[in-house]
């Protein structure tokens, strides 16, 4: 102040002003040349600088703002804004300090562990030249195609986002990883040229281009500050927009061109590559919790400059002075409103990837170094987390300042000592169950598949999904109409044998015996009559008065009427001696094979009802469906579930199952039924680990409990978690059971 006190202060001349109309009034944004630093003003705090001419004093410059606000101005306010004007090298009478900011600027790399920045060259001669060229880029005609090929592209992705997410597992593999690389570089510098060009396009100077390492994550940046500059709202948010209209470019034409590329070529590869490269980096670049394309996108949109800075120091200041009341003036309630919702869900993310990253590395760390890793991991946070844990360190060392007085130091001892003194007999004598929880998996005791028995057509179907069956219930029955003929044709087939071995049994009638022998009498007769015959016969050819051929004629019949009398005779004695024993047998011996087969139709005539082996619930989908469909023997038609009592399998992880026992009770929370608690007691324990799975070395044992369903609330398949009671234990062996854990078995394996 003694600088400001002796020579009046004057703003710099050099100065790059530009006034931008925002919902809040006009502000300035003012910047410098030589730092490349922005400062935004209101107007007010604009009207005031723009009186720090050199040669008016601070009473003139405090005088003329009251006039102008029509409200009173401490000296004492205007005096801390020449400091600040001041400090930011905004004054001709700071030029010692800014040629130290200059100095600072003119390094390559900036910033911290978390947003290091190393620049690689000045693009702007570049840029400047590209512009021109590139100049139907920016015509509401490329727009509107743009935005077309978008939509069309989104439409794609949606319609085939089952086969997208099949090649995403399957795409990234070790020989793909360099042409992912490769795109991702090409995309990344296409991107950040996009920035520039259209700063360049709207007036803007880019001066910069280079790496960025945010949150440990190696990108590309490119400076385009110069678009605060710009009056017109459009063309800043345009500006931080290009890279990512750039990508979604890209994105939309690789898209188009992977879905009309001959599936299973090297361009549909390729194509696919780049469409789910860009997609994944899309979402990445347009999250506006992280300081990318999607924060600046929100921060010009709001009109709230340095967003993240602004509303992670809003907060802190409100949580540090909780109880204290706070000036509504210097902020509005749009802006309050702004900073409590960004803040917290920035912080959130933060907090949540960071962590990620650090659990990772330090998992990996200690797996692969054990002890050594964890002091390395160990070191290596303290380092990061160096700056707030000096603060921290700070403000705790300064409650017991010897400034303060002994007493209340004393005082601020014994109160954290008994504090402690109370948290430890809690820990220690306060005795509560442990609770071991898991995921589980409900599985019904008694399950059964129904299957056809016999081959054919369904032809009705009794029951559909939900019904509750009884044992033997039929649920389908088959077309009988092949089977009931071929029951018939046998059938007939044994009544015809049964008669004929009827007649076999029952022998000769008399009548048949008494027609045999007046048969054997006529043939006897015959047979005197060709033999008197031929005796005339002879008699005459010896006396030469006939011809030996009527001598033969007579002895052909003589030798007939013999044959027919012995034919005779011998069916007389066939009827008389009856049927053979081994036809009888026979013929009985079809027909026992005719019933066998009969009663073997019958059977399956019996089998063409589909029953249900138990009672329960059909489980089937659309079981009705199936009517008309052909079935082979031992084909599935239908599945049915016995909920009454039903099983679930708890996974417990290796570190707990110690503590699990048969016989403990069980309370399980359905995901379906979030008002219900079922309750079941451990009745079996695998005896065998589950083997770890995609790199996870924590192993987990299933614990099986029965539970009582009568209610029929739970269905196969349906999760939860469940919470097994394993008695009583002290507060301090639940509070810090993983610590000891890790304590015993883990860091005790590292030395």
């Amino acid at each position: 102040m003694t600088d400001l006190q002796t020579a009046y202060p004057r703003l710099r001349s050099d100065l790059i002003v530009s006034r931008q109309e925002t919902p809040a009034g006009p502000v300035f944004v003012i910047k410098d040349p030589i730092v490349g630093r922005f400062v935004r003003f209101k107007a007010p705090e604009y009207f005031i600088a723009q009186q720090l001419d050199g040669a008016t004093p601070l009473d003139e410059v405090r005088h003329r703002g009251e006039i102008h606000f029509e409200a009173p101005l401490s000296q004492a306010t205007l005096e801390q804004f020449t400091v600040r004007l001041q400090t930011l090298g905004l004054l001709d009478d700071a030029k010692a300090g800014h040629r130290h900011q200059n100095r600072e600027h003119a390094g390559r790399v900036r910033g911290n562990i978390f947003a290091l920045r190393l620049k690689v060259f000045d693009p702007d001669k570049f840029l400047s030249a590209l512009a021109p060229q590139l100049s139907f880029v920016f015509t509401r005609t490329f727009a509107v195609l743009s935005m077309l090929t978008f939509l069309l592209a989104v439409g794609i992705t949606i319609t085939n986002w089952e086969e997208l997410h099949r090649s995403l597992r399957q795409l990234y593999r070790v020989e793909t990883i360099p042409l992912a690389w490769f795109t991702l570089l090409c995309i990344v510098i296409g991107h950040e040229f996009s920035h520039g060009l259209a700063c360049k396009r709207f007036g803007g100077n880019v001066h910069e281009i280079g790496l960025l390492l945010i949150y440990l994550q190696p990108a590309m940046y490119c400076n385009v500050s110069d678009a605060w500059l710009f009056p017109e709202k459009s063309k800043r948010l345009l500006v931080t927009l290009a890279g990512a209209w750039f990508e979604l470019s890209v994105w939309a034409l690789a898209t188009l061109f992977w879905r009309v590329a001959e599936p299973g070529s090297l361009p549909n590869y390729l194509a696919l590559i780049v469409s789910l490269t860009l997609g994944i980096k899309s979402l990445f670049n347009l999250n506006p919790l992280i300081k990318l394309d999607g924060y600046y996108l929100l921060s010009d949109f709001l009109e709230l400059p340095n967003l993240r800075q602004r509303a992670f120091s809003y907060i802190g200041s409100r949580l540090h002075h909780f109880w204290r009341p706070v000036d509504r003036t210097a902020t509005t309630p749009r802006e309050r409103r702004v900073y409590w919702l960004y803040g917290v869900l920035a912080w959130t993310y933060s907090v949540w990837i960071i962590g990620y990253i650090l659990l990772s590395l330090g998992g990996f760390l200690v797996a692969r170094y054990q002890g050594w890793g964890a002091a390395f991991m160990g070191v290596l946070v303290i380092s990061i987390f160096r700056d707030p844990l000096k603060r921290y360190g700070r403000s705790l060392a300064s409650q017991f300042a010897p400034s303060r007085g002994m007493l209340a130091a004393m005082k601020r001892l014994a109160i954290m000592a008994a504090v402690f003194a109370v948290a430890g007999s809690c820990l220690y004598f306060i005795r509560t169950d442990l609770k071991i929880s898991g995921e589980f998996r409900v599985l019904p005791l008694h399950n059964a598949d129904v299957r056809a028995e016999v081959e054919g057509i369904i032809e009705e179907i009794l029951h559909d999904e939900g019904d509750q069956v009884a044992a033997g219930e039929p649920i389908a029955r088959l077309s009988d109409r092949d089977l009931h003929a071929e029951l018939e044709k046998v059938t007939d087939e044994i009544a015809e044998k049964q008669a004929r071995l009827k007649l076999l049994k029952a022998g000769a009638r008399p009548e048949e015996i008494e027609l045999a022998k007046v048969t054997i009498a006529k043939d006897e007769e015959r047979l005197k009559y060709a033999q008197s015959l031929l005796e005339m016969e002879r008699t005459l050819y010896e006396e030469k008065l006939s011809s030996k051929k009527d001598l033969q004629l007579a002895m052909d019949q003589t030798a007939l009427r013999h044959g027919e009398l012995d034919e005779s005779k011998g069916n007389l004695k066939l009827l008389l001696a009856g049927n053979r024993a081994e036809v009888i047998e026979a013929t009985e011996a079809e027909i026992s094979r005719l019933q066998t087969q009969q009663k073997y139709l019958q059977d399956q005539m019996q089998r063409l009802k589909v029953v249900s082996p138990i009672a329960g619930v059909v489980t089937t989908h659309r079981l009705k469906e199936i009517r008309g469909a052909s079935v082979k023997k031992g084909d599935l038609i239908a599945e049915v579930h016995e909920f009454r009592t039903v099983t679930a399998e708890i996974s417990v992880p290796e570190n707990d199952i110690a503590d699990v026992k048969i016989g403990l009770p069980v309370t399980l929370k359905a995901r379906a039924h979030i008002n219900t608690n079922f309750h079941g007691k451990v009745v079996s324990i695998a005896p065998v680990a589950s083997k770890s799975v995609q790199g996870i070395q924590q192993r987990s044992f299933l614990v099986v409990t029965e539970l009582d369903n009568s209610n029929l609330l739970l269905k196969p398949e349906m999760t939860g978690n469940a919470k097994i009671s394993c008695g009583s234990h002290r507060l301090y062996e639940i509070a810090f059971r993983r610590f000891i854990h890790f304590v015993r078995v883990e860091f005790w394996s590292w030395w």
